[in-house]
């Protein structure tokens, strides 16, 4: 194995802990719990990946490779897909957002004028 290639895992290693660094600190400091979750959602994903790429770099095989591909596909499809439904979740049962969060977005549609549907001649 050569330099390059240890300094590249090694830099993918180190990225990848930072990221997930300020993910804990995210659920430190952020102010509720949508905020946390957007945080750990995000961050920690890209985390992970970055460290799994570094395993695959270091180990250059290519049952390794397939492994952390898969391992990278299935994390970056399940983890904002759980992250939504545990939202939604939190959204239906009333968990309170911070007092400065711009709820414009939630307004239901039926105030708004809707168009009326024309059909064709």
């Amino acid at each position: 194995m050569n330099n390059l290639t240890l300094i590249l895992t090694a830099i993918l290693v180190l990225l990848g802990s930072f990221t997930m660094l300020i993910s804990a600190i995210g659920i430190l400091r952020l102010p509720d719990f949508y905020s946390r979750l957007s945080a750990v959602t995000k961050n920690s994903t890209l985390g992970v990946l970055l460290i799994i790429m570094a395993a695959v770099l270091y180990f250059n095989n290519i049952e390794v490779m397939l492994k952390g591909l898969g391992i990278m596909f299935f994390i970056a499809l399940t983890s904002p897909t759980s992250a939504y439904i545990i939202a939604k979740a939190a959204i239906h049962i009333k968990v309170p957002f911070w007092n400065k969060t711009d709820l414009t977005d939630f307004d239901n549609s039926d105030t708004e004028e809707e168009e009326e549907i024309k059909p064709r001649k």
